[in-house]
């Protein structure tokens, strides 16, 4: 008779082998099958959350509407002794409850920070008092060689020969700008106005379509960032310290500015800018939270009263 003692538990090893292949087999369609149920119930969440978001931003609408009825004095930052929720365009946080989640939403005036619309952006980018260096006079150059019609070159600036060197073979444009964020497709100016932590561009106005009415008029005051303000006054840095802080005050308790800021910064800032409602407004709504996936909604608009259709400058998710 053959000798099988080597082979000895050969069998139990194939099977133990065979058990924990089908093992590992058996956990890997359980996990994905927990992430393709985890992705749906993103997906679903998100797509739930956009509907949310759009039927907050509706009721806003309506909420502001009413608000210009009972209220004609659109004045912002102002003492207000109406003890009912105000909707003005000053970025207070008002909150909606929807079902289990809570949404956040703020209505800034549309008209703020810097206009880019035009043939000349330039204009108010180069402020009375500010710092001159290198790189922000060719950023300049660039954009006006960007809007401009003609191929000329100015200094240090760029057109067409040189964005194809870049890479870059459909730039420039010249001819106006369609929306604030072509900002960023010109080499080197998001060193001069990078975008903010949600990668908007708030620094600018947002740009028109076509055929529709211009944001024109003064930047309102509560809804253009801090650095600007300070930048378009020459503000020095105590006073800087002083506008931010007035800011919060009234956003947060209703602490009217003027119990904060001094007659002289009050002076410099009414020169430049507007506390009136332009009419338009953008209004922000953010129904992520830490517990559930969410959407981000920016919606800007002319609302008006009557057979007149409403004017929509912007409306997207990010």
């Amino acid at each position: 008779m053959p000798n099988h003692d080597r082979e000895r538990g050969a069998a139990l090893i194939a099977v133990l082998l065979l058990m924990g292949t089908i093992g590992v087999l058996v956990a890997s369609a359980v996990a994905v099958s927990q992430y393709a149920t985890a992705e749906t119930d993103t997906f679903a969440a998100l797509q739930r959350s956009a509907l949310e978001a759009e039927s907050a931003a509706n009721r806003t609408l309506c909420l502001l509407l009413s608000d210009r009825l009972r209220h004609a004095d659109r004045r912002l930052g102002r003492r207000n002794d109406d003890r009912k929720e105000r909707f003005l365009a000053d970025g207070t946080e008002h909150i909606h409850m929807q079902g289990d989640g809570r949404i956040s939403i703020r209505i800034f005036d549309a008209v703020a920070g810097l206009d880019l619309s035009g043939r000349a952006p330039i204009r108010q980018l180069s402020p009375r008092g500010t710092a001159k260096s290198e790189a922000r006079e060719q950023v300049l150059a660039r954009l006006e060689d960007y809007v401009d019609a003609d191929d000329l070159v100015r200094n240090q600036s760029m057109e067409m020969p040189h964005y194809r060197a870049a890479g870059i073979p459909v730039l420039p444009r010249n001819r106006p700008l369609q929306f604030r964020e072509e900002w960023l497709w010109i080499p080197g100016t998001a060193h001069i106005y990078p975008p903010s932590a949600d990668g908007r561009l708030w620094t600018f106005r947002v740009i028109p379509p076509e055929n529709m009415r211009p944001l024109a008029g003064r930047p309102n005051l509560l809804a253009t960032p801090a650095a600007i303000i300070a930048e378009q006054c020459g503000l020095n840095e105590e006073e800087c310290q002083q506008l931010r802080q007035a800011l919060t005050l009234w956003r947060e308790k209703q602490v009217p500015l003027e119990e904060h800021l001094s007659p002289g910064l009050t002076g410099k800032l009414n020169m430049h800018f507007s506390t009136r409602e332009s009419g338009v407004y953008t209004i922000l709504v953010n129904t992520a939270s830490p517990e559930h996936p969410g959407r981000r909604l920016s919606l800007t608009v002319r609302p008006v009263v009557g057979d007149r259709y409403w004017e929509y400058y912007e409306f997207f998710y990010y």
